[in-house]
């Protein structure tokens, strides 16, 4: 409503008596002083703003740095980034000054095992690691909402029980009871909706005929896998297989699976790769597991994966952090990056598998994983450059989770 408009409103239509006039006089002067105040911009009440500057901005999508660089929070939400030249700062923000620091999005690591520690997701989060893909584990998705309303730790994205059949996977070779077995593909689509049903975020299958155990393991059939992706992508959600031979991703590549687990490390044939990247299938090496197990395998997966990346194909970041009898690196997963080095990877790539590409196989890269506006802000700034030493990643001085500061280093 108009200032004049509304004051004329409140003018009396019958004689008042002099007193009466002077008071009214005064109160609707003191009303007009005040006016201008309701009349603020529609914003007002919204939560405050804060703007990181005086920064280098790695955005995620793997263009070049943006070098001195502004982005505006709002509530969870990153409002605005880009060159400080051309981002408007609101004013009655809280500036911080990142001192030349380098800004990223929150990384994710897409392949752990967390087996109900939630305390570890606060590890997690303080690094910087501000989202996990829990691939096949306890069907304990109350607790990971729960988790997930928590800013000091790190997103969960989970997804239950893997699915396999009797006899197979992983209760072959490892005894392990978070499975979900299937009998056929009419059962398998049912027993998909089931856990996508009770809150699972995604869908995890093996593919294992057991030929790095040495052993014969039976398996999903094509017909099972297709119900299976069939039933998470009605659901608009996605479908991660574990597997760690060439003839398993050869059987998983005959359906639309849409990332694969582990890095095979048998012979990895260029007809294979040539197939993964024009289907645009996502690969997440677990080079830390490979080393874990020793026996060679760090080497050929090393090998096998930099035949993947010379060809064009997408890395998703996981290190299978808990999913064998051996330490791990808890936190920003350092040791991972600097095998993916070794296969040739380039640090731009590294951070976009950590950062795009990780938030793609969590079904996630329409809210996270890329620093845009309208994205959450999942925020990690970094002392020094990235791109020139990827230990940089490990020493965070700032870490914000919804737009919540977790961390703050001096």
């Amino acid at each position: 409503m108009k200032r004049k408009e509304f004051l004329s409103r409140l003018l009396p239509h019958k004689a008042l008596s002099m007193k009466r006039k002077t008071l009214l006089i005064i109160g609707l002067v003191v009303l007009a002083l005040c006016l201008p105040a309701c009349e603020k911009d529609e914003d007002e009440g919204s939560p405050s703003s804060i703007v990181l500057m005086n920064g280098t901005i790695i955005d995620g999508l793997g263009g070049d740095p943006v070098a001195y660089g502004a982005l505006v929070i709002r509530g969870e939400k990153i409002e605005a980034v880009g060159p400080r030249s051309r981002v408007a700062i609101p004013s009655g923000s809280t500036i911080i000054d990142l001192r030349g620091g380098t800004v990223l999005p929150g990384m994710i690591n897409a392949h752990v095992h967390i087996r109900n520690e939630m305390a570890l997701l606060k590890d997690w989060a303080r690094a910087g690691v501000t989202t996990v893909r829990d691939v096949g584990g306890p069907e304990n998705y109350a607790g990971a909402d729960e988790g997930n309303r928590d800013s000091h730790s790190a997103r969960l994205v989970t997804a239950g029980p893997m699915i396999s059949v009797p006899g197979g996977y992983p209760f072959v070779p490892w005894g392990n009871s978070n499975m979900m077995a299937v009998l056929s593909a009419e059962d398998a689509y049912q027993k998909a909706n089931q856990l996508l049903d009770r809150g699972a975020d995604i869908l995890k299958i093996a593919v294992e005929h057991g030929t790095v155990f040495g052993l014969e393991i039976p398996s999903l059939t094509i017909e099972e896998v297709s119900s299976i992706v069939r039933a998470a992508h009605e659901r608009g959600t996605r479908v991660s297989v574990h597997l760690l031979a060439s003839a398993d991703l050869a059987q998983s590549l005959e359906s639309e699976v849409d990332d694969i687990a582990h890095m095979v490390v048998d012979d990895l044939p260029d007809s294979l790769i040539a197939k993964m990247v024009a289907s645009d299938k996502y690969w997440e090496p677990t080079l830390e597991l490979w080393h874990n197990v020793g026996r060679g395998f760090g080497p050929r997966a090393i090998q096998n994966l930099a035949k993947f990346v010379r060809a064009g194909g997408k890395i998703a970041l996981g290190t299978d952090f808990g999913g064998y009898n051996a330490a791990f690196e808890l936190g920003m997963p350092i040791k991972e990056m600097k095998w993916m080095q070794e296969a040739g990877m380039t640090n731009m790539q590294i951070i976009v598998s950590a950062t795009r590409n990780a938030a793609h196989v969590c079904n996630l890269d329409n809210q996270l994983g890329t620093l845009e506006p309208g994205k959450i802000a999942d925020l990690l700034v970094v002392k020094g450059d990235p791109l020139n030493n990827i230990s940089a990643l490990g020493t965070p001085f700032l870490v914000l989770r919804n737009g919540v500061i977790i961390r703050r280093e001096e």
